[in-house]
């Protein structure tokens, strides 16, 4: 009960990190190069549990590490749509952030929302995407 008051009227924000490392060139002649990359989700909700826990927190990690995992050690440009389109750091963050979502609607369906995925392709630049307002 105790749990419930305080969480009360309560919004909360989770972040999620995953690392990989992976290359890619720009077209038609680019070199091809390596980055070391951080993704980071952000998630809002207003459920927890009766411990207090984000409700599904597990899920959500497992959710960003399993899109790491598909360009860990690859080159990019063989991995769909990037043999389509540019493998930038903006349309990975996009591609990321369209698949997080599509897996978090089927696995957790009425749970977290995902608001935003950053990219870093170094320590020092990133890119932030998030779904535009309806308007």
């Amino acid at each position: 009960m105790l749990q419930r008051a305080i969480a009360t009227g309560m919004r909360y924000e989770l972040g999620i990190d995953s690392f990989f490392g992976a290359s890619h060139a720009m077209r038609p002649a680019g070199e091809r190069h390596t980055h070391s990359f951080r993704v980071q989700a952000s998630f809002l909700t207003d459920s927890v549990d009766a411990n207090g826990m984000v409700i599904g927190f597990r899920e959500v990690s497992n959710l960003l590490d399993a899109e790491a995992r598909r360009y860990s050690g690859r080159f990019l440009n063989d991995i769909e749509p990037f043999t389509r389109i540019q493998a930038t750091g903006e349309n990975l963050a996009a591609v990321i952030f369209r698949n997080l979502a599509a897996a978090l609607d089927e696995t957790l369906p009425g749970g977290p929302q995902l608001v935003t995925v950053t990219l870093w392709e170094n320590p020092t630049s990133y890119v932030r995407v998030s779904r535009q307002e309806a308007g």
